[in-house]
């Protein structure tokens, strides 16, 4: 789906007329004339212009500024404003207000102050939602309809007892019976068994470790109370407006939401992305939050719809983009799949909480070099009409599980895991690096046509997946599954009789046990249970403690990865596993523990734990042959030399194009539909030969041999 009608890119920024004199909103309008700006985004925190008192609406100011952007050629992404309630909701309905996890009813002055089961909240912003379409639906300037803004952000849950009342039904619903709750939660634990759903509390603080079943629940519980928020506005909107697409922002790598299912929601997938220039892995940042976002509607092109041009405020430092970058990650995101490159803001802020936040025009104005940027990139992505609408094939697929990553951080053991795709990430990278195209897919996806399909840390066992993986693989397909995945069940019951749960019949080979080390086990140690004088302690100073390092070292016994591994560098390093093992077992052979368990004939040990590890000998890479293809298991958090080498011997296997792994570093290439992308992301330039075709940034031939300025991109259209 086309955003503009004139099939261009997308380029502009949150443009906050309201907040302006009259004479600075004129001068704004020629400014983007000039930075070649197309489409803006209205409105996204008026509620308190658009209706300064409850059921009156003020909509001519907003219309005056939407006339004069369809004047100028500018099309405008309308925002519902509902992110940001007004004074008289929080004084008139102090209940509106979101509870905290300890109780605390939080205040206004800030964005965000409203609880999700709130009914005048519900009821004030679909009313909203509607006046606007009605007022707006006609505007030949609008193009697009903006729910919210960025939900969840700062209040993913609300402990009120609206929503306490709220969750009980949705228990009831989901459940059906008490009896059914009490087994998935396995209540009879600590005392906790429940004789009626009306019983049952939000997990606000509690003495000690809540039932992670329980909150689980709640996360998923106050996901479908937001998800309700947006689909209250958009039905108000598709009602009036049913031709306008709507959207509303996402985040990239929130697991608060659930995407996945928001996208089945949306029109157009929307992202906000706020990679940190301070770190040399932003760069893979900006591409993988780009695919994750692409893949969420099977590749459907999406939109940046918030990044900055210079530097944000938020954090505790806040490094500014280097010359060049922001063009440079700009283009990466169109080359991933964007189809609008959108900015947060267009005119940065005199004050408040997001005045240091940069804008498309600093506050010195024409003055500041980041205009010259601004202007420089519009003037690029005004030539990148032929890419928009374009599809990134990809033959490598990595999976990602939003429930997943929630169950294994709420999970209390066996270590601490953020609530984020870590794995997925690292595999992405290590993908990326090599230059091979990814798509990044949910467990609901079609298999269909990928050769490689990494399943990192799918810690909840779904055997429906495991048999589409079963399939895929028989049809040729390499799958490569990794540690820790298949430990519980969708209520976070644990696997039992062994991990991997249903992936084991895929695998051939079950999980008996993990085995986590622990490198920092002297931050909350007692100082007397840590610390070793060798001149006296006699019996301590002979106590080896393997478990405080932070790898796993592995023995390489494929003669494929060994290859794999020698093209890494000379001398060849070994592979290493991060602070995650296993003790893995031949499902036949496996029913009892036996030290070490060799597997049988069916499963090939490509790496094992080397022998200073207590799990010395146990397989940590197993491959079975699998019909066509193959499944492939890793047991630890391989590093990035692991992975690069086993990504190689995969690659091989599935038939993956690796020619532009060879390239110059920092070069990374995208093809998306007919255009090449060509990004470099270091700080010299590069000399690359066999290049041809017709660059749309240049707009000039490449004629076999280029040269690629630091920090800067080409976008090559073969004449073939």
């Amino acid at each position: 789906m086309t955003i503009l009608p004139t099939r261009d890119v997308c380029y502009g920024g949150d443009w906050n007329p309201d907040q302006w004199p009259a004479q600075t909103v004129a001068e704004d309008i020629e400014l983007m004339k000039e930075a070649g700006v197309n489409l803006v985004s209205l409105a996204i925190f008026s509620w308190a212009k658009l209706e300064p008192k409850p059921g009156e609406y003020d909509f001519a100011w907003l219309r005056d500024i939407m006339d004069r952007c369809h004047e100028a050629g500018i099309f405008v992404d309308l925002a519902t404003g509902t992110a940001a309630p007004p004074v008289w909701m929080a004084r008139n309905n102090p209940e509106s207000l979101p509870v905290n996890k300890d109780g605390v009813r939080l205040g206004f002055g800030s964005r965000q102050q409203y609880c999700p089961s709130s009914r005048e909240y519900r009821s004030r912003s679909k009313a909203l939602a509607r006046a606007l379409a009605e007022e707006f639906k006609d505007h030949p300037a609008l193009v697009m309809w903006h729910v919210n803004n960025e939900y969840a952000c700062h209040v993913p849950h609300c402990y009120c007892d609206v929503c306490e009342a709220d969750f009980q039904d949705w228990l009831r619903d989901k459940y059906g019976d008490i009896s059914a709750l009490n087994d998935a939660w396995n209540t009879h634990f600590w005392a906790q068994v429940y004789s009626d759903f009306d019983q049952i509390y939000v997990p606000r603080t509690m003495p000690t470790i809540p039932n992670s079943a329980q909150v689980l629940d709640f996360w998923r519980f106050s996901d479908s109370q937001i998800l309700k928020l947006y689909l209250g506005e958009a039905e108000q909107l598709r009602e009036v407006t049913p031709g306008i697409p709507v959207t509303t922002n996402f985040m990239g790598e929130f697991t608060y939401l659930d995407y996945r299912e928001w996208a089945k929601h949306v029109d157009v997938v929307s992202d906000d992305s706020y990679p940190d220039p301070a770190l040399p892995g932003a760069a893979h940042e900006v591409a993988f939050n780009a695919d994750l976002m692409r893949g969420l509607k099977g590749g459907q092109p999406f939109v940046l719809m918030e990044q900055v041009t210079s530097a944000v405020q938020w954090r505790p430092q806040n490094t500014v983009k280097r010359p060049g970058q922001f063009e440079l990650w700009s283009l990466s995101r169109v080359a991933h799949g964007a189809d609008g490159v959108m900015q947060f803001q267009w005119r940065q802020s005199p004050g408040g909480a997001e005045m240091f936040h940069g804008g498309m025009v600093h506050h010195s104005g024409k003055k500041s070099r980041w205009w010259s940027e601004v202007v420089k990139l519009g003037g690029s992505l005004s030539n990148l009409a032929p890419v928009v609408g374009g599809r990134v094939d990809a033959k490598v697929a990595v999976v990602v599980d939003t429930d997943s990553a929630r169950a294994r951080h709420l999970s209390c053991g066996p270590n601490e895991a953020p609530a984020l795709f870590s794995a997925a990430r690292a595999w992405h990278r290590s993908l990326w690096e090599k230059n091979i195209a990814t798509d990044i897919i949910g467990v609901e996806d079609d298999l269909a046509g990928y050769s490689v399909i990494v399943v990192p840390e799918l810690f909840i066992d779904y055997p429906k997946f495991a048999a589409r993986l079963q399939v895929a693989a028989e049809n040729g397909a390499h799958v490569l599954v990794t540690a820790p995945s298949g430990v519980v069940n969708p209520t976070l019951r644990a696997v039992l009789g062994g991990y991997l749960g249903s992936l084991s019949d895929l695998l051939g080979v079950v999980v008996t046990d993990y085995a986590v080390h622990s490198p920092d086990a002297a931050k909350w140690a007692q100082s007397d249970l840590w610390m070793v004088d060798p001149r006296v302690d006699r019996i301590t100073r002979a106590v080896e403690t393997p478990g405080v390092v932070d790898y796993h070292d592995l023995e390489v016994r494929s003669a494929a990865l060994v290859r794999a591994l020698e093209q890494v560098g000379s001398p060849r390093p070994a592979p290493r596993g991060g602070v995650w093992g296993e003790y893995v077992m031949a499902t036949k052979e496996a029913d009892q523990f036996t030290d070490p368990m060799w597997l049988n004939d069916e499963v090939e040990v490509v790496a094992q734990f080397a022998p200073e590890s207590d799990l010395g000998g146990w397989p940590a890479i197993t491959k079975r042959k699998v019909g066509k293809g193959a499944a492939w298991y890793v047991a630890t958090d391989l590093d990035a030399v692991g992975r690069d080498a086993l990504v190689r011997v995969l690659a091989a296997y599935g038939r993956v194009d690796m020619s532009a792994s060879n390239l110059p570093d920092g070069i990374e290439v995208v093809k998306r539909g007919v255009v090449t992308f060509y990004l470099n992301h270091s700080d010299r330039a590069v000399q690359l030969a066999g290049v041809t075709g017709f660059d749309l940034l240049s707009q000039a031939e490449a004629t076999g041999h280029a040269v690629v300025a630091p920090r800067s991109a080409m976008a090559i259209v073969s004449r073939e």
